[in-house]
C-alpha cells in the first residue's frame, strides 16, 4: 500500500476516534480548554514583569541591614513603603533619623516624602562630605553640607557617629528630620563660660554642672527678647564652658544651677572688680549704675550674628552670695507701701484674666499646643509677685505698728489667694525655693484667719475651701464653704457673669475691686462657693445639700430645678460662669471636664507643664504628667 494513502488512512481515523471522545467527555474538555488558556495567559504576564532596579535592590539590602536595629526602627518602617520602582543607583547615602523617644526628638513629619529627602544618590564617606558640597536626594532635592571642625550637618542637621555599611551604601543616623532647603545652612557657634564670684574676693572660677537652657528667640509686646521654642540643654564642663552649635541666627539663654544665682539684689552680675566688689551690667545703658538696671523678673541673654560672622563667646557671672533685703533706716510710708503692692498685684490680676480666657475660651486663637509659652509666662508672672510680696513682708516686719502689721497681714493673704491659684494650675508650689506641700499652705492660712479684720477673713475660708476641694478633701471644703454661707454676708448676682462691676455695688463679690483694662477683676465670688459647696455635698453622698446649692444657683437665673443626675452637668455650666473673674481652669479635672479649646487632652492638660527653668532651680518640684 502507498505510505500515503496509509497516513491519509490513519490520520481519518485518529479523527473519528477523538470525535467521539469529545463528544462524551465534552465537559471536561471545556474546563480543561479554559484552565490551558489561563495557564497561557499566566504565562505571558509572567513574561512582562519587570525585574527590580538597582535601586529596590539596594533598598532591600539597606533594610535588611538596619531591620535589627532598635535606634532608628521608626524611619526603618516607613522606608520599608517607599516607592523606588525607578531608582538605577545602587550606590546610596542615608541619613536615617533617631526614633522620636530619643534624648533629642524630631520636630518634623516622618513619611515617604521627608524618606526620599534623606536618601542622596551615590555613596560618600565622612571625608566626602566636605564643606559646601551640594548632595541629590533620590527625590530630587538639593542637600547643603556644612562642617565645622569635625562635625558634619546636613540642611542644618548634624551627623552622629560614623557610617554604617548597608549593602553598597553608607547609612548615618541624625537626630532629626531634614527639611527641605533652597540654599545652604548657615551653622553658628556659641561658646557659653560660666564663672563663679564672691563678694571680697577679686578671682572667678569656672564653674561646673551650670545648666543652660537655650531657645530660639521670641518677642513680648513691649519688644523684649524672649524665650521661643527650646533648643536644648547643655551643662557646662570642668571649665565652665559649653559650646552649642545651631542653625538660628539669634538665640536666648538662661543659666541655672542650684543655690547659685547670676544676680545679685536683682541686678545682672558683670563680674567682679580688684577690690572684690561686684560690678553689675549696665541694662539701660546710660552708662551709670542706679536702680534702673534692676530686673524683678527672669531675662535671657541674646545673642545674635549678622553678616559672615558665624561664632560668638559669652561669659556669664553667678554667685552664692544673698543680698540683705534694703530696709530703710526709716520704715516706708504705710500708704505707699499699700499702693505699691495694689498696683503690682492688679497688673498680677489682668495677666490670670487673661491667661484664663486662653487656656478655658481659647482667647487670641491660643491652643495647646502653646500651653508651654504660656506657662512659663503665668509662672515667671506670679513668682515675680511672690518675690515682690515676701520683699514687702520683709521689710514691714521691722515694725510691731498696728498700721504696718494689718498691711503685712493683709499681703500675706494675697499672697494666700497667689498660691491657691498656683495649686489649681500646677498641683504644687513654691515659696523661697521649696515646695510648700498642701498641709503648710492650709495652716499658714488657718493661722492668718486669725489676724484678718473684718470680711477680708471669709476670702480666706473660699481659698482654704478650694485647696480642700482640688486635694479631693470633701469634708474640708464643705466646711470652709458652710463658714461663708452661714455668714449671710453675701449673695448671688447673674449680672457679674461677663460685665464687671465695682465691688461696692455688689453682694456677690467676696474678694476683688482689681481694676485693669477699664474693668474690674474679682477673683472670688459667691457663686463659686456655692458651686464648690454643692460639688463636696455630692461627693460625700449628702445629695438634699448638694441639691439646694445647685437649685439656688439656677433660681438666681430663673432656670428651673434640676434632679440629682443632672447636678455635675449643671455645675459644669456655672464654671464657665466664672469667666472673666475667677479661676476656672482648675475645675476640668475637679469636674472631669474638657474645655473646647484645640489641642486640649485629657487627663495631661487638667494641669499646667512646670517650667523647664522652675525644675532646675527646684529639684524637689516634678513635672506634670504627659509633659
Amino acid at each position: 500500500m502507498n505510505w500515503r494513502i496509509f497516513l491519509f488512512i490513519f490520520a481519518n481515523l485518529l479523527r473519528l476516534i477523538l470525535m467521539f471522545y469529545l463528544v462524551k467527555t465534552m465537559r471536561k474538555f471545556y474546563f480543561y480548554l479554559i484552565g490551558m488558556l489561563l495557564t497561557f495567559a499566566a504565562c505571558s504576564e509572567e513574561t512582562e514583569i519587570t525585574p527590580p532596579s538597582k535601586g529596590e535592590e539596594e533598598v532591600k539590602e539597606i533594610v535588611s541591614a538596619l531591620e535589627e536595629n532598635d535606634e532608628i526602627s521608626d524611619f526603618v518602617e516607613v522606608l520599608k513603603t517607599v516607592n523606588v520602582a525607578d531608582l538605577e543607583e545602587d550606590e546610596l547615602t542615608v541619613f536615617a533619623v533617631r526614633n522620636s523617644s530619643a534624648p533629642m526628638s524630631r520636630s518634623a513629619a516622618l513619611d515617604s516624602t521627608s524618606v526620599k529627602r534623606h536618601i542622596a544618590k551615590g555613596r560618600y564617606g565622612k571625608v566626602d562630605l566636605t564643606d559646601g558640597k551640594v548632595l541629590e536626594s533620590i527625590s530630587g532635592e538639593s542637600l547643603y553640607v556644612t562642617r565645622t571642625g569635625e562635625d558634619i550637618y546636613i540642611n542644618g542637621v548634624v551627623i552622629e557617629g560614623e557610617a554604617i555599611q548597608a549593602g553598597n551604601s553608607y547609612v548615618y543616623v541624625v537626630p532629626e528630620v531634614m527639611e527641605q532647603q533652597s540654599e545652604p545652612v548657615n551653622v553658628y557657634v556659641t561658646t557659653i563660660n560660666v564663672y563663679a564670684i564672691n563678694q571680697g574676693n577679686s578671682s572667678e572660677s569656672p564653674l561646673k554642672d551650670v545648666a543652660v537652657v537655650v531657645n530660639k528667640v521670641g518677642k513680648d509686646s513691649l519688644g523684649i527678647y524672649t524665650k521661643g521654642d527650646s533648643l536644648g540643654v547643655w551643662k557646662t564642663d570642668e571649665q565652665g564652658q559649653v559650646v552649642i552649635k545651631h542653625t538660628e541666627n539669634q538665640i536666648v539663654f538662661n543659666v541655672y544651677k542650684a543655690d547659685y544665682s547670676d544676680k545679685y539684689d536683682n541686678y545682672l552680675l558683670a563680674g567682679v572688680d580688684n577690690a572684690g566688689k561686684f560690678m553689675y551690667v549696665d541694662l539701660n545703658a546710660d552708662g551709670m549704675h542706679t536702680k534702673e538696671d534692676k530686673v524683678d523678673f527672669e531675662l535671657p541673654y541674646y545673642v545674635g550674628y549678622e553678616d559672615d560672622v558665624k561664632s560668638s563667646t559669652k561669659t556669664v557671672y553667678m554667685t552664692t552670695d544673698i543680698a540683705e533685703p534694703e530696709v530703710p533706716e526709716e520704715l516706708p510710708d504705710a500708704d505707699s507701701v499699700r499702693v505699691a503692692w495694689k498696683d503690682a498685684l492688679t497688673d498680677y490680676m489682668r495677666y490670670n484674666v487673661e491667661a484664663e480666657s486662653k487656656l478655658v475660651q481659647g482667647y487670641a486663637n491660643f491652643d495647646y499646643s502653646q500651653v508651654e509659652s504660656l506657662s512659663d509666662s503665668l509662672w515667671s508672672k506670679a513668682y515675680n509677685l511672690v518675690n515682690k510680696g515676701n520683699q514687702f513682708v520683709d521689710v514691714l516686719s521691722n515694725s510691731t505698728e498696728e498700721q504696718y502689721f494689718e498691711l503685712k497681714q493683709n499681703i500675706l493673704m494675697d499672697l494666700s489667694l497667689v498660691y491657691t491659684q498656683l495649686y489649681g494650675y500646677y498641683g504644687q508650689m513654691v515659696d523661697r525655693g521649696s515646695v510648700i506641700p498642701e498641709d503648710q499652705l492650709i495652716e499658714q492660712m488657718e493661722s492668718l484667719s486669725m489676724y484678718i479684720n473684718g470680711n477680708r477673713r471669709y476670702a480666706l475660708s473660699v481659698m482654704l475651701a478650694k485647696v480642700h476641694l482640688l486635694r479631693q478633701d470633701w469634708q474640708g471644703a464643705a466646711y470652709s464653704c458652710e463658714e461663708v454661707i452661714a455668714s449671710g454676708v453675701y449673695r448671688l448676682e447673674p449680672q457679674l457673669d461677663h460685665t464687671m462691676v465695682s465691688s461696692s455695688e455688689s453682694k456677690e463679690v467676696i474678694y476683688g475691686d482689681f481694676y485693669a483694662d477699664g474693668k474690674y477683676i474679682h477673683p472670688l465670688l459667691y457663686k463659686e462657693v456655692l458651686i464648690m459647696a454643692a460639688y463636696a455635698n455630692f461627693k460625700m453622698g449628702t445629695i438634699n445639700k448638694a441639691l439646694q446649692f445647685v437649685n439656688e444657683l439656677l433660681a438666681s437665673y430663673g432656670y428651673a430645678p434640676v434632679s440629682i443626675d443632672e447636678v455635675e452637668s449643671t455645675l459644669q455650666e456655672f464654671v464657665a460662669k466664672l469667666y472673666g473673674t475667677g479661676q476656672s481652669y482648675p475645675y476640668a479635672r475637679i469636674l472631669s471636664m474638657k474645655f473646647g479649646v484645640n489641642g486640649f487632652e485629657t487627663p495631661k492638660n487638667w494641669f499646667l507643664p512646670v517650667p523647664e527653668s522652675a525644675l532646675l532651680s527646684c529639684p524637689n518640684l516634678r513635672q506634670n504628667p504627659g509633659y
